[in-house]
């Protein structure tokens, strides 16, 4: 039940993010930013996917790490891109600047969906 709600809520929040910095392009471009991190955004609702089917196919806690990475990735080229952006400070980058961090929110969610994934499997095979 819970990977079925933060599924849609990873998927919901992976829209908003990449249409927000897909608006925001000209921007980042603008300010020698990539946009890597629009394309890093529409991967936020496989963590929930690799961790349910990826149990079935590889080791469980390499599906973990796969499903952490998608995530960490993320987060790590939105603290760049924001510092950058902070740098710029102007008003143009104000909007990139909102857009950017909605996808660091998605990030961070992903990231503590995957934790608690780890806490509940480590308490169902320690039982």
């Amino acid at each position: 039940m819970l990977d079925i709600v933060l599924f849609i809520a990873l998927a919901v929040l992976s829209v908003r993010a990449f249409l927000a910095l897909h608006r925001e392009a000209a921007v980042l471009s603008e300010f020698g930013r990539s946009r890597l991190l629009t394309f890093f955004t529409l991967l936020y609702p496989l963590g929930p996917v690799v961790l349910f089917a990826g149990r079935f196919f590889v080791p469980y806690l390499l599906s973990f790490a796969i499903a952490t990475s998608l995530f960490v990735v993320a987060l790590i080229l939105t603290s760049r891109q924001t510092e950058a952006l902070e740098r710029a400070g102007t008003d143009r980058a104000r909007g990139a600047l909102d857009a950017t961090s909605l996808a660091g929110t998605g990030a961070i969610v992903g990231i503590i969906y995957v934790g608690l994934a780890a806490v509940f499997a480590a308490i169902v095979y320690l039982l």
